[in-house]
């Protein structure tokens, strides 16, 4: 509480509107937390610094600023956050607990966990999740707010084609997601030998060498005591265009193509072209069949 000198004009003792006297007197001002007494400049110091007004549109982003944004009494506060704190989304990876494969169609492969490592930057964290292509599989929402490691232990089982993912969701909100494992499902490729004049048939393919992997150049090593080196994989992948020794030369011309169906894990027939080489004798005999 402060006093101060403040001057008076009141009507003299007749009433009269055009006489006035100046009459001071000492006058108590009380001023509060809420209340303050400040200059005219200053008032409008804080009138023109406390909010910021602007109708025209941003053109070009600046910190978290959109162009096509506009302003109406904004704090300073907030505008000053805006330019100088440019929004940030926040980060994941993952690691499953059984790495991206090609698996054998007819075997189900299960991952036991996966663990997913998230970091918060402008917004605090409000979910994570763990997906099986678009199938929800697992979300935490506890104690998720400033990011961390998490592990998701609900096994995923899986038989087909398959990609899992992590997402995580900040307060903006905004997600973001990472491919933490690819599992494909093929048939496989077989190779082996059999005897001079004979067409091997679906069982003696099946229990030749299995490679488990997807279409591509293949290289196999034969050894061949006057015996036929064969090779063999699902039709669907169409025909070779050459079989190509260390040496360069290509050996298509030596085989014999023909079509057999493989019973296969899945307990399914499926069909096969098989290629007969012609009978030789060779130790490490190194064949590279190209698609």
């Amino acid at each position: 509480m402060a006093e101060k000198n403040i001057t008076i004009l009141q009507k003299n003792a007749e009433g009269t509107l055009d006489t006035f006297y100046p009459k001071t007197i000492a006058a108590q001002v009380t001023e509060s937390t809420t209340q303050q007494f400040v200059s005219a400049a200053k008032k409008t110091q804080y009138d023109e610094n406390t909010v910021y007004t602007n109708a025209t549109a941003i053109v070009e982003p600046t910190g978290q600023i959109e162009p096509g944004d506009t302003f109406n009494e904004v704090p300073v506060n907030q505008m000053l956050t805006k330019i100088l704190y440019p929004y940030i989304p926040p980060t994941i990876s993952g690691t499953p607990s059984t790495a991206s494969r090609v698996v054998e169609k007819g075997v189900t492969l299960t991952i036991d966990s996966v663990t997913a490592n998230v970091g918060k930057k402008s917004e605090a964290i409000t979910k994570v999740e763990l997906y099986n292509g678009a199938s929800l599989v697992e979300a935490k929402t506890d104690s998720v707010a400033s990011g961390g490691t998490f592990t998701f232990s609900n096994p995923v089982s899986l038989s087909s084609d398959a990609t899992l993912k992590v997402k995580v969701t900040d307060a903006k909100p905004t997600v973001v997601e990472a491919e933490v494992g690819t599992y494909t499902f093929v048939y496989p490729f077989f190779h082996g030998t059999a005897a001079e004049g004979v067409t091997p048939d679906g069982t003696a393919i099946a229990a030749m060498l299995k490679d488990v992997s997807e279409k591509g150049d293949k290289t196999y090593a034969f050894t061949l005591a006057n015996t036929c080196a064969v090779f063999a994989y699902p039709k669907a992948y169409g025909a070779l265009s050459a079989i190509v020794d260390k040496h360069g030369f290509d050996n298509l011309p030596n085989f014999t193509q023909s079509t057999v169906y493989v019973t296969c894990a899945d307990s399914t027939s499926q069909e096969y072209y098989v290629y007969v080489k012609e009978a030789a004798t060779a130790t490490a005999f190194e064949l590279t069949c190209k698609f």
